[in-house]
């Protein structure tokens, strides 16, 4: 393994909060909290504690493992614990699955979080990398649990070792890994979607300048309450929708709701809505006056806005 982690050039040294590996009893701890490790695994865990994508002070600091985060000792076994706690949901298998998963060996699909898979990479959304420990000819092989499916897939890799070491092969080579590239700046390593092969985007139109008698404001909508000073939103609607067809006559024009539930009379106070024009969708921005009523609306240009107030 001293492949991948033998290499300083490649990274930052001590730009992690994990970083430095524990000492052998917080290992055998860990290991005696979860279940019975390779020697792969001892050995890997031995040679860090972890690596966030994030410093302390939210600055990136690269990634080792392509699209997931090392795990420390302590989240390997709360992910463990709290994974053996909280029982995937799955449709009910029948009565004799229970004895059909305890006869399983490493790399069949148990529907469901095992005590023998350890975690030691997530990917930050719930999902995660773990080497299945079970007994059998695939024993300490890699594998992707789900929160949607579980442990559906089978093997990824055959070992972590195997694991790192593609990982390894892809840095050097620049190739993609699980479908993502690496490049390294400055020392750090990142992985990101090969966009290469893709077409241009077209060049986007500047924003069109929009002069305004007032400055817009800002407000919560989760602090609006039906005892504020509010604005009909089905009269703003029906401004939206003269509007959309002054600028649109003889086509169908349909919709013109607004986002919020409650808009505070405001000067300045901005809504979305949407028009459907002969099928077609519309952007419409509509700001409050402070005036009764009063809305000014606009369709949104193809560049946007951009705001000017006149003194």
């Amino acid at each position: 393994m001293a492949g991948l982690y033998g290499r300083p050039s490649r990274l930052r040294p001590g730009h992690s909060r994990g970083g430095a590996p524990r000492v052998l009893a917080d290992r055998e701890a860990a290991e005696g909290a979860t279940a019975r490790w390779p020697e792969e695994l001892r050995e890997f865990f031995a040679l860090h504690d972890g690596q966030p994508f994030r410093s302390k002070d939210d600055q990136f600091v690269g990634e080792v493992l392509s699209g997931v985060e090392l795990l420390s000792l302590d989240r390997v076994v709360s992910l463990h614990q709290l994974c053996r706690e909280m029982l995937h949901p799955i449709d009910y298998l029948g009565p004799d699955w229970p004895a059909t998963v305890r006869a399983q060996h490493a790399g069949e699909t148990a529907e469901m979080f095992l005590p023998a898979y350890i975690p030691f990479a997530e990917d930050g959304a719930g999902d995660f990398l773990y080497v299945d420990t079970r007994e059998g000819e695939q024993q300490g092989c890699i594998r992707y649990f789900a929160a949607e499916a579980a442990d559906e897939g089978g093997p990824l890799f055959g070992s972590l070792t195997e694991y790192v070491d593609s990982v390894r092969r892809s840095v050097e080579s620049g190739d993609e890994h699980s479908y993502l590239v690496p490049s390294v700046t400055e020392g750090v390593l990142a992985w990101d979607v090969d966009v290469s092969d893709r077409p241009p985007l077209p060049p986007q139109p500047d924003p069109t300048p929009l002069h305004l008698p007032f400055p817009l404001s800002d407000f919560q909508p989760s602090l609006i309450t039906a005892d504020d000073d509010l604005v009909d939103l089905e009269v703003v609607r029906a401004a939206v929708l003269d509007t959309a067809r002054s600028l649109h006559p003889g086509a169908e024009v349909q919709g013109g709701e607004v986002v919020f539930r409650r808009v505070p009379r405001q000067r300045g106070v901005t809504m979305n809505s949407v028009v459907q024009v002969d099928g077609d969708p519309r952007f419409y921005l509509t700001i409050v006056t402070g005036v009764g009523n009063e809305v000014l609306v606009h369709e949104l240009p193809p560049g946007g806005f951009t705001f000017i107030v006149d003194n």
